[in-house]
């Protein structure tokens, strides 16, 4: 049975971690600025899906301990270094201080959009995953699923190098507008939602990126290093303005109540300069590893052909690529598309910064800051709140 699921699960791996992802959430505690790191905001949700997740890898691996996979001890403890950025991110003090300090608060959205899906999906954990579960719960539940085909015609359009690298880039952005990042700071469900859709689509854009499958089965590689160059452009603009920008934008931290005295244009410029240079960074990191797949790939498709294997492509262009029809156009195609990557990048900062400049409700000269009409209350609210102390982020709420 495990043999037989592990073709779909190739494809609908990330899912499995879901459970996980499914509890990315702030949550319920006391809070002190003065004493930040005495809170620990353990919930059930998270800590159920972290450990289910380790488990269940735990024991898929004694499962393999036959096979190669469970000879990868490099790749077990990125798997598991994964789950550690998660368990960072949403269970330390980290989350608290992330409530009132905009710099963490970005540390905490690289740890659940970055570092926590690279590690996971660099560790290709679907085969441990899938042996992990138990016979009948595989047989009854996973089979059913796996088997679906609305289920997998969903995933093979969400799986698609373009689509993926427009939700990954696109939760970077728009939770970035000032409008929609403090009202899911004032708000649970919104709060809710933004960390679900940053680890979500973090692990599809990397389970594209780190696809073990090679062209034509899984994104040819000189997409995927599109894909990253994308994303690496997308965060040097995006942290540019909010680095080098002269008013403060996100004013619902004053709101809850800045903590530690932090001066507001202050902590929105290192909360830039994270977006900016950590971010990027991690980027590179992933280019690296991409190219020590691709040629480890190349290494295993030039062994199989010395030895009489052929490669089957599921369409024409695939077919020319393997064969070597027109490698000059491949170039040239690869060529125009990281071209294009800055054009783009260049011109959504253009428009973020026109948004930025000219927008009445996300200007802070007007003394308030005003959220989408979903979060507003009336004038007279408005104007209780300018003389009203810090009130507690909604934000940690369950939704």
């Amino acid at each position: 049975m495990v043999k037989k699921l592990r073709g779909c699960g190739t494809w609908i791996g990330p899912w499995l971690l879901l459970l996980g992802a499914a509890s990315a959430q702030a949550h319920d505690g006391v809070e002190s600025a003065q004493a930040p790191f005495a809170h620990w905001p353990l919930s059930a949700d998270v800590m159920i899906g972290l450990i289910a997740a380790a488990v269940l890898y735990a024991r898929g691996l004694r499962q393999l301990r036959d096979k190669s996979v469970a000879a990868h001890r490099v790749r077990h403890w990125a798997f598991y270094g994964g789950l550690a950025s998660i368990f960072l991110a949403l269970q330390t003090p980290l989350d608290v201080i992330s409530e009132h300090v905009f710099a963490v608060h970005q540390l905490q959205h690289l740890l659940l959009r970055g570092i926590a899906p690279m590690l996971l999906m660099v560790a290709t954990p679907v085969g441990p995953l899938i042996a992990g579960i138990p016979a009948a719960l595989r047989r009854t539940v996973l089979a059913p699923v796996l088997g679906n085909g609305v289920v997998r015609a969903i995933f093979r359009l969400l799986a698609r190098p373009l689509v993926c690298t427009v939700l990954y880039l696109g939760t970077l952005y728009v939770w970035q507008v000032p409008a929609y990042h403090d009202a899911a700071l004032l708000d649970g469900a919104l709060h809710y939602l933004m960390h679900v859709t940053m680890l979500l689509s973090g692990m599809l854009f990397f389970w594209c990126v780190f696809d073990p499958r090679p062209a034509p089965w899984g994104a040819p590689f000189s997409h995927r290093l599109v894909m990253l160059g994308a994303a690496i452009f997308a965060n040097i603009p995006l942290g540019a303005v909010i680095t080098l920008k002269t008013t403060v934008v996100y004013a619902a931290y004053d709101r809850v109540g800045r903590w530690w005295g932090i001066a507001p244009s202050t902590d929105e410029l290192l909360g830039g300069l994270i977006i900016w240079i950590p971010a990027s960074m991690m980027g590179l990191i992933a280019v690296l590893l991409l190219v020590r797949l691709w040629g480890q790939s190349d290494t295993r498709l030039d062994d199989r052909r010395l030895r009489g294997f052929t490669i089957p492509p599921r369409d024409p262009a695939a077919a020319n690529a393997m064969n070597g029809a027109d490698p000059n156009s491949a170039r040239r195609r690869l060529g125009w598309g990281l071209a294009c990557v800055p054009l783009a990048v260049f011109a959504g900062v253009i428009v973020m910064a026109v948004v930025l400049t000219h927008r009445p409700e996300l200007s802070p000269d007007r003394g308030t800051f005003l959220l989408p009409a979903t979060a507003r209350t009336d004038r007279a609210h408005k104007a209780q709140a300018k003389a009203a102390p810090p009130i507690a982020p909604t934000g940690r709420g369950h939704g």
